[in-house]
């Protein structure tokens, strides 16, 4: 029997002007999947991921989570529900220790004020729980180093860690390595298949040799819209798919 859908997305539309960004798509991550969503530059992946996220309504369409109806519902919102969404581009607080950024990410989730007049990092459970977060992704040597002090691809790490801090259900990763050299990409893609574990994945990425080592199943956007969805091997051989793009990919 096939398990119902953690993520549920029906006849998503989203029209800026003219454009229709987002051309009636529906799609479903499962529980504990990696699902890839993959297409050319200007195919619509992020605006579509910033509507699951919240910070883009929608015109139509629904978004369901856990049989519940988000489609309304703020940002915050989702998050405490358990979407959580990893950014393109880095979003840190750069003068902050790496500690301090992952403890106020685990403040956030564990709901408490705490006190405003020292930081964050002096508090023991918030300490304890965010040292074994950094542990797990490989930055607890670089714990009181400055989040600018960094380097890219662990920016990025760093970046991730903030989401997983949340506890998410679903994570939302909008390419993860963009800008990271081999090694760190390397990294990112270890601990991306090690999160499988804890939460199901909704990836965008370009990197086509990851999003097949990564995915279970793959979405393949053009123009706004859906034009196949299955398994690497399916999408890997999928005509309309190499002649979209993975053709333009190979080239």
């Amino acid at each position: 029997m096939s398990q119902p859908p953690l993520l549920d997305i029906q006849n998503l539309v989203k029209r800026f002007g003219a454009l229709l960004a987002t051309d009636h798509v529906s799609l479903q991550v499962l529980p504990n999947e990696i699902h890839a969503l993959i297409g050319p530059n200007g195919a619509g992946k992020t605006s579509l991921v910033a509507q699951l996220s919240g910070l883009l309504s929608s015109d139509s369409g629904h978004i369901f989570f856990q049989g519940q109806d988000i489609t309304a519902m703020s940002p915050h919102e989702r998050v405490h529900l358990g979407l959580a969404r990893s950014f393109q581009i880095t979003r840190l607080f750069k003068s902050f220790t790496v500690l301090d950024n992952v403890a106020l990410s685990v403040q956030a989730q564990m709901g408490h004020s705490f006190s405003f007049w020292k930081p964050v990092s002096q508090e023991t459970a918030l300490t304890d729980k965010a040292m074994g977060l950094l542990d797990d992704l490989g930055l607890a040597p670089r714990a009181h180093a400055r989040a600018s002090e960094l380097s890219h691809g662990e920016q990025r790490i760093l970046e991730l860690g903030l989401a997983v801090a949340t506890q998410p259900k679903l994570l939302l990763l909008d390419e993860p390595m963009a800008g990271a050299g081999p090694v760190e990409s390397e990294r990112i893609l270890n601990l991306i298949l090690k999160l499988r574990t804890q939460t199901a994945i909704l990836l965008i990425e370009h990197d086509m040799d990851a999003v097949f080592r990564l995915a279970d199943r793959i979405s393949v956007l053009v123009s706004g819209a859906v034009i196949a969805t299955g398994t690497p091997e399916v999408i890997r051989h999928h005509p309309q798919v190499i002649a979209a793009y993975l053709g333009e990919e190979n080239a």
